[in-house]
């Protein structure tokens, strides 16, 4: 059965020259706006009504990877203009993939409890805090296109860093900017959690600077996955995914999976049947029920859902840090591959669940030992 997967190698994907998202008067404005000091707005009771409706439905939505994640893919469908909650609903699907797995049967024997739980909470926060960040936005564009202007000054009763007020005001106003908006909210989620998750010496300790952390990004075994649909076969895409610790990284490959996603016309509407047909549970049984199953016990590698796996964490509030002081820190980052050709994903993912598994089989024959 798996031989047929492991014939040939996996395609490459290709990178091409790379596209500018603004024109000259997109970029002055802009760079206005960024270095002005964002007035101080008092709102009103109508405005101070609006944005406790908005941190009620955001903190409702915010209980967990499956709730979160099927809010973006919601949003998605009632607001398609608006690329990144498509592409969060696709990367918070390997959030939740990633927890599952801490719990899997071809990981869980390499992880004591201990280890197992401070990944999960770590995994687990940062999908939290971009939701924290990003959902009110979100919100706060659908009020100003019912209310027909930008009510994005009350961006700052969320903590939203000043940097996106000016971006969504000139999406409001042209929505067909929706390059500069995605990469632009991939700039702000990845500086937010760097500053507010990555920076934090426990989880720089206990995670980033942890061997098994180290072992996994060395030997492949993170991958980014979109499943799409094509016909009636699920297939996958994706990337893999190295040095995350490293700001920059993390931000170009947000870039890469956006074009990945949104310039592969087969991809884009497959992703789109395939999320919709098949509700998120956070068990790689929902994409490849003939390898994972999210029943114990199996023949096949156990994958639990988020639900059997973690109970929710109740995270403790937190006053964000600011991170946009500099310009040109963000400057560079205003640019996207032209194309990124679609790599046949399967082949690699299943060749790292074999070498898991054997990673896992001598793990427990040395702990017998």
């Amino acid at each position: 059965m798996f031989w047929k997967w492991f014939t040939g190698t996996a395609t490459v994907p290709n990178q091409k020259t790379s596209e500018k998202l603004w024109t000259a008067s997109d970029e002055h404005q802009l760079k206005k706006e960024w270095t002005n000091s964002p007035g101080n707005h008092s709102p009103s009771l109508k405005e101070k009504e609006l944005v406790t409706k908005i941190h009620i439905k955001t903190a409702s939505l915010n209980q967990n990877n499956v709730t979160r994640t099927q809010a973006y893919l919601d949003f998605y469908l009632k607001h398609p203009e608006v690329h990144w909650s498509f592409l969060a609903h696709m990367v918070s699907r390997n959030g939740g993939w990633n927890m599952t797995d801490l719990k899997a049967s071809h990981i869980s024997s390499l992880l004591s409890f201990e280890k197992a739980s401070i990944l999960f909470r770590f995994l687990e926060k940062a999908n939290h805090l971009i939701f924290q960040d990003a959902y009110p936005q979100l919100l706060l564009y659908e009020e100003s296109k019912k209310a027909g202007r930008p009510l994005f000054y009350l961006l700052s009763e969320f903590h939203v860093s000043p940097f996106m007020s000016p971006i969504w005001t000139l999406f409001l106003n042209n929505n067909r900017k929706n390059e500069l908006l995605t990469v632009s909210l991939i700039i702000n989620e990845q500086n937010f959690i760097e500053s507010n998750l990555l920076q934090n010496p426990y989880f720089q300790q206990k995670v980033l600077s942890s061997l098994t952390y180290q072992l996994q990004e060395k030997l492949g075994f993170t991958l980014v996955l979109f499943p799409y649909q094509k016909g009636s076969n699920t297939l996958l895409t994706g990337l893999g995914v190295q040095q995350f610790s490293n700001l920059g990284t993390r931000i170009e490959i947000g870039k890469k999976l956006y074009v990945l996603l949104f310039k592969n016309e087969d991809v884009l509407q497959g992703a789109l049947s395939f999320s919709i047909q098949n509700t998120h549970t956070g068990s790689r049984e929902d994409y490849l029920p003939a390898v994972f199953s999210s029943t114990s016990p199996s023949r096949k590698i156990y994958s639990p859902t988020i639900k059997s796996a973690w109970a929710d964490f109740n995270h403790p509030s937190i006053v964000p840090v600011a991170w946009f002081e500099d310009i040109h820190g963000v400057i560079k980052f205003f640019h996207l591959p032209a194309t990124i050709e679609p790599a046949d994903m399967e082949k690699t993912h299943l060749f790292n669940l074999m070498k898991l598994t054997g990673i896992s089989e001598l793990h427990g024959v040395f702990i017998k030992k």
